[in-house]
Order: structure tokens, then sequence, then C-alpha cells
């Protein structure tokens, strides 16, 4: 029997709201409201630290360890390769940190897929991203060479996000985008006023990287292959007048990823159709390692004639995700209301 969490509704790209129920018998994650592409993960998460940490770090300050620039030597070694890519995830300049995935990884996930399930920063939230990202220090703390690989330990001193949100009006990348240059330029300015003064709100915190070398040139090893592949289905009436299909049939993820994931739904008739969706998961028995984290279809959606949209639903794989359980299937289930 397939687990069942939600039914949905359409909402605007720019609004999102927590799911009311989560696989199994979890309480649902709390969401703060966010901007069209703001997937940072500390601002969705309970344990906002933790991910942020894992996934979100940057790095600008690299302390000028000896026995580093010894080890790195003339070429660009893994920590500078390491601190771009970083750089480049905290200011959700997604394109650009792709370029720093190792090729194995790459064999898994396109770039296209890879910006679109995590939504780039664009406009003047990005620069406020990049602005912030040069108050963050990393210092190495070990590595060790594993054949071709090199495993770095780093601690991170970073801006907490969440709490420059208020500044940054909750992180929502319309109105950022929207605001006036005068504006925009008090804002980066209060960036830079905490920083120099010290008051600008940091987490700090250790974590651990994977670097392969390919050739001459240093890549970030996410080991996606030693993922869960997660596929996405729906489900129709017969004869229906709606068609719906997942952008992305399939990703890979690792446990405490997440990603989004969207559906092309069209209303075929010449009538409005009210349709009411319901996320299963199978095996159900995983269900409880596949978190439903936000959805854009809460309510029963309503699609005037020939109109098409795209709802977006966020998803986190638990990090107890027990290894070699095989693929999860993921169906929308589409009824039709009077």
């Amino acid at each position: 029997m397939p687990s069942t969490w939600a039914t949905g509704s359409r909402t605007r790209s720019s609004e999102s709201t927590a799911a009311p129920s989560i696989c199994g018998s979890s309480p649902p994650n709390p969401v703060r409201p966010r901007g069209v592409a703001l997937h940072l993960e500390l601002l969705r998460m309970p344990v906002i630290k933790k991910v942020l940490l894992a996934v979100l770090s940057a790095a600008l300050l690299v302390s000028p360890l000896a026995a580093w620039l010894s080890y790195s030597g003339s070429g660009q070694g893994p920590m500078p390769v390491l601190t771009k890519y970083l750089k480049a995830l905290y200011a959700r300049d997604l394109a650009q940190a792709y370029r720093f995935i190792s090729t194995a990884d790459q064999r898994l996930k396109s770039r296209g897929d890879y910006v679109r399930e995590r939504g780039a920063f664009t406009g003047f939230t990005r620069e406020a991203a990049v602005k912030l990202a040069q108050s963050i220090e990393v210092r190495l703390v070990s590595q060790r060479m594993e054949g071709p690989r090199d495993r770095i330990r780093v601690a991170l001193k970073l801006p907490d996000a969440n709490g420059v949100a208020p500044l940054l009006l909750e992180w929502d990348e319309e109105r950022l985008n929207a605001l006036t240059t005068a504006e925009q330029r008090k804002i980066l300015a209060a960036i830079d006023d905490m920083a120099r003064s010290g008051k600008l709100p940091v987490i700090e915190g250790e974590e651990e990287f994977v670097l392969v070398r390919e050739n001459s040139h240093w890549r970030v090893f996410l080991n996606w292959a030693a993922g869960v592949k997660i596929k996405f289905a729906t489900a129709m009436p017969k004869d229906a007048p709606l068609v719906a299909e997942p952008i992305s049939r399939e990703t890979v993820a690792r446990s405490g990823d997440v990603f989004s994931v969207g559906f092309k739904v069209k209303n075929r008739s010449s009538s409005e159709i009210r349709t009411r969706i319901a996320h299963h998961l199978e095996p159900a028995r995983f269900a409880e390692y596949l978190d439903l984290v936000e959805c854009a279809l809460l309510l029963p959606v309503r699609l005037g004639p020939g109109e098409e949209q795209v709802y977006n639903s966020t998803y986190m794989v638990r990090g107890d995700l027990p290894e070699g359980i095989g693929d999860l299937n993921v169906v929308y289930e589409f009824t039709i209301e009077p």
C-alpha cells in the first residue's frame, strides 16, 4: 500500500506554504514565507544550522596555513576550488557551482536539472547574497588523501541568513528585486556596517568535503551515485480533460538533500475544471525517509479553459536513509471534482 501525503492547490510561485502533513506520522516541518527562487534550506528546515553547514557554506577568507600552501603548490589546489564552489552555492549562483562538481556526479544530473531542483537567485537578491558571502570565513582543520581524493574538514563562520532575513524582506526575491536602486544600496550599506561593527549574525561549525582530482583540476565529489533514485509520475482518471507530467521524471539525492520538482498541468477542455491531487510514495515502508517540506498543491486546483500551470513541491531526504533501498516512486494522483 502506498503512503499518501497531502492534497493540493495552486499557489503563485512567489507564495509558499508548509505542507500540512509529512510522510508517516511525523509532525509538519515549519516553513517561512519565501521568494520565488529561494531554496536556501536554512529558511525552511527546523534543523537550519545543520543543513546550512552541510550544503550552503561559502568561503572567501582562507587561513594562510603553511602546510596547505606547500601542498597546493603553484596550481589551483582543492581548497581554492572548494572555496569557489561554496561561495557560488551560498549566493545561489548554481550554474557556476555546477562547474566545480565532479564529472562522475555530472553524469547523473545535468546542469539544468541541478539548477531547477535548487532554484537560483537573480537580480539584487543574488547581489545581496554575494555581499553576505564576503563576510564568510573558512579555516582548514584537516585533510587526508585517499588515492585521487582529498577529504577536507573546514571550520566555517558565516552569516546566518535567518538572522538577516528582516533586513532582506524575509528573502522575498520578488520584493527585493523590485526595490529602487537607492533602497538596494541602503541594504548593502547596512550589511557592510554590520560586518564592520561585528554585529552581523553568524553561525559556526565544521563540515567535511571530498574533492577528486580530474587531470590537472580538482572537483567537488558529491557521490550522487550512492544516493537514492526518486522517480515521479502521474495517475489520471480515464478520459480526464487534463494533462499532467513532471518536468523531470527522476532525480538522484543523498541523505539531507533538499530538492524541488515541478509538475506541468494543463486543462484541455473548454470549461473550468477542479482537480484534487494526492501524493503517494512507493514502497510505503520508506515513506518516512522522504519529507514533503513544502507544496504548491494544498487545496483543490482550479484551471480555466486551456490554462496551463506549473506546480512545485519541495522534498528532503532524511539523514537516516538506509543504504541500498532501491528506487522511490512518487505518484501525483489527480481526481476531477464536479
